[in-house]
């Protein structure tokens, strides 16, 4: 014990947060899924409204209250929405270019809230969605998605990401779409309106959309999608 201790005293303080995070990421995950299961009952409780739709924005240029956002025209058009009972909510509140034990703390609850299914979907830049979707964090959007929408998808040409994930029983590699590049979607390109007033972009590169395999309101993540390309 003390050789470890004095090992762990010499190291960096980055290596130090990758060995807390190899070593003890189970715990820690569990222990974000179980704060997160018990803070959703009681939010949805004061609220007393149920999320049907709640969207993750990483690293994107929004850091305060918006008064336009993402989400907002869909209201109107998702099927069977129901604003007096029903809530969409947009957290852009998570940050994988943080400096330091920030970024480890944004995976570690993005990660937990993937595995809770307490995140129906996510956009995000390219290297942010691609470090996540390397722990299987997205769904199989070929399963995922209704065979017209993704006909569309494909004439229209939309880039899509793919994900190799190797089957721990049989060896067998897989690959498979996880995220649809949406820069080019006019409600992405028209920015958000801050609280001052002024507008800008979402993000400052290409971003792209992909869905939480646990997602308990699939059907609204794929009106999403939807809309976002309409």
């Amino acid at each position: 014990m003390i050789l470890v201790d004095e090992k762990f005293k010499e190291m960096t303080p980055k290596q130090k947060l990758s060995y807390i995070w190899d070593y003890y990421k189970v715990p820690i995950i569990l222990a974000f899924v179980l704060i997160l299961v018990v803070t959703s009952f009681i939010h949805e409780r004061l609220t007393a409204k149920t999320t049907v739709f709640r969207l993750a924005m990483i690293d994107s240029n929004v850091s305060e209250l918006i008064a336009g956002n993402l989400i907002d025209g869909f209201y109107y058009t998702c099927p069977g929405f129901d604003p007096e009972k029903e809530q969409m909510i947009l957290d852009a509140n998570y940050d994988l270019d943080a400096v330091g034990f920030g970024a480890y703390t944004t995976q570690m609850k993005l990660t937990a809230e993937y595995v809770a299914g307490t995140i129906d979907a996510t956009i995000a830049p390219e290297e942010a969605i691609t470090t996540l979707a390397e722990s299987q964090a997205f769904a199989d959007l070929s399963e995922a998605l209704p065979g017209d929408l993704k006909e569309e998808l494909n004439a229209r040409g939309f880039g899509l990401l793919y994900n190799k994930y190797e089957d721990p029983a049989t060896g067998e590699i897989y690959e498979y779409p996880y995220a649809v590049n949406i820069s080019e979607c006019s409600v992405v390109q028209s920015g958000f309106t801050e609280s001052t007033g002024d507008t800008r972009p979402y993000y400052d590169e290409d971003c792209y959309y992909a869905i939480c395999p646990n997602s308990p309101n699939l059907e609204n993540t794929v009106a999403f999608l939807r809309y976002l390309i309409n």
